[in-house]
């Protein structure tokens, strides 16, 4: 089943897990051993590009890019 991205939260607190987006499962797998996060698995989505949804337990956030300057960073 498909799902569209754009109407589900990143993070579901009921559920404890979180979302990110992908082009294909593989990227899920590399995103879950680079990050240290645990997979529980993947979905497809109605995206043409990121067209997985990974699926992680907790909540999973990306540290802040080293390019992004510091006042523009979300709290």
């Amino acid at each position: 089943m498909a799902i569209d991205m754009t109407l589900t939260p990143r993070y579901d607190p009921d559920e404890n897990i979180s979302r990110h987006g992908a082009s294909d499962p593989e990227q899920c797998e590399k995103m879950a051993k680079r990050q240290g996060w645990e997979l529980i698995r993947w979905q497809k989505t109605n995206d043409p590009i990121l067209k997985v949804d990974c699926i992680f337990e907790g909540l999973t956030e990306f540290p802040p890019s080293p390019y992004e300057p510091e006042h523009e960073r979300e709290e």
